[in-house]
């Protein structure tokens, strides 16, 4: 039936309808309604530094005896529930820990997590589904136990390509950096304190300013997560908009820190030739990244129940149910991932014919149908 269906229509089969949403997730100042409520574990929380994010955020620190558990609301309600929290609690867990995709379609590197979940709306986002028994977006300020474990990993012996610590994976580690300050202080940390380690921040943010003039000692590399501008206003909700995320990564570059970019994911629908196309050509008029990872919207079966839940018009809802089964998760079909990966690497490589390129999380028959390399893999998360 989706052969059929692909034959009649592509953009009816599996693309995303671009209209109108019935409910506005906009705000003209996202960035400060992130945050509308800051709650504590008493007990089981730094004290000291809740009470100072609470005071940079100027909202009041409510303590809680117990971490919060699933609500019962819909739509943007549950949102506002769970990604207008911000919970601040110690991890006792290792903040560093291995990733390891679960049919072996990505480099085993290592993540630094300091946040659990996020607080944008995208809704497109795998964390509704990651943390669906524990929603409300967390931020671990037992910093110390953190640079304890950060020293150590610096002094294990690990493969140079690996010595990067993602802090992405997980959350986008600059969506609040204004509230934590978190990123001013482990920055410079590990440009004093290590010898091997690197930093990856992966992030739709452009939340970067406290960023330009701290020492980096070129161990921090900076990934923007870009899409098309119909995805950003579609999908991307209380995001700055792609060309600010540019603008940001320009300010960094000029500091002297690497630039990654991650086109991600990518959608089809009517347009998406001539927006990516769009998209690149806006990148290379902002930024000189070193490399470029392209990645296809690829959803665990069960993150549509989830998204459902939080946007029920989503037109994902749709794009879900043309899509195929690949393991654990969903995928377009071979002929649009070929189609949609090749147009916008043919389109970089137009304007760099040596930037380093690689596809996430995508099956090796995909990266030799592209001519892309598929040894000495140049992906986002690693050195």
């Amino acid at each position: 039936m989706l052969n059929d269906a692909l034959n009649e229509d592509k953009d009816t089969a599996v693309g995303l309808i671009i209209k109108e949403p019935s409910v506005s997730y906009k705000t003209k100042e996202y960035r400060h309604s992130l945050v509308s409520e800051i709650r504590a574990i008493r007990g089981k929380c730094d004290s000291y530094s809740a009470e100072k994010i609470a005071e940079r955020a100027h909202l009041p620190l409510k303590w809680l005896d117990q971490a919060p558990s699933m609500n019962g609301e819909k739509g943007a309600e549950k949102l506002r529930r769970e990604r207008g929290v911000l919970l601040l609690k110690n991890r006792t867990s290792p903040f560093i820990e291995q990733f390891q995709h679960p049919i072996g379609r990505c480099a085993k590197f290592y993540k630094l997590t300091a946040y659990n979940n996020c607080n944008f709306w995208c809704e497109y986002c795998y964390l509704y589904l990651t943390f669906r028994t524990m929603p409300v977006s967390t931020h671990f300020v037992n910093y110390e136990k953190m640079f304890r474990e950060i020293v150590s990993f610096d002094r294990a012996n690990i493969p140079d390509t690996l010595r990067i610590l993602n802090l992405g994976e997980l959350c986008d580690p600059l969506a609040i950096e204004d509230i934590t300050r978190f990123a001013e202080e482990l920055i410079p940390f590990v440009a004093k304190e290590t010898q091997k380690t690197r930093l990856l921040f992966l992030t739709k943010s452009d939340n970067v300013n406290s960023l330009l003039n701290i020492n980096h000692n070129n161990k921090t590399i900076v990934s923007f997560s870009v899409n098309t501008d119909i995805i950003h206003q579609q999908l991307e909700h209380r995001t700055p908009a792609p060309e600010a995320r540019l603008a940001a990564a320009k300010k960094l570059q000029e500091h002297g820190y690497e630039i990654r970019l991650r086109i991600d994911p990518v959608i089809w629908y009517s347009t998406w030739k001539r927006d990516y196309l769009e998209l690149v050509q806006k990148i290379f008029s902002y930024v000189k990244p070193v490399r470029i990872t392209i990645g296809e919207y690829r959803p665990s079966k069960g993150l549509a129940t989830h998204i459902g839940s939080r946007f029920p018009e989503s037109s994902l809802l749709k794009v879900t149910s043309g899509l195929i089964s690949d393991g654990t998760k969903l995928r377009y079909p071979e002929e649009y991932r070929i189609s949609m990966f090749s147009t916008i690497s043919n389109t970089i490589k137009k304007y760099d014919s040596n930037i380093k390129m690689a596809l996430c999380k995508e099956d090796v028959k995909i990266w030799k149908d592209l001519g892309m390399p598929v040894n000495g893999l140049y992906c986002n998360c690693l050195e």
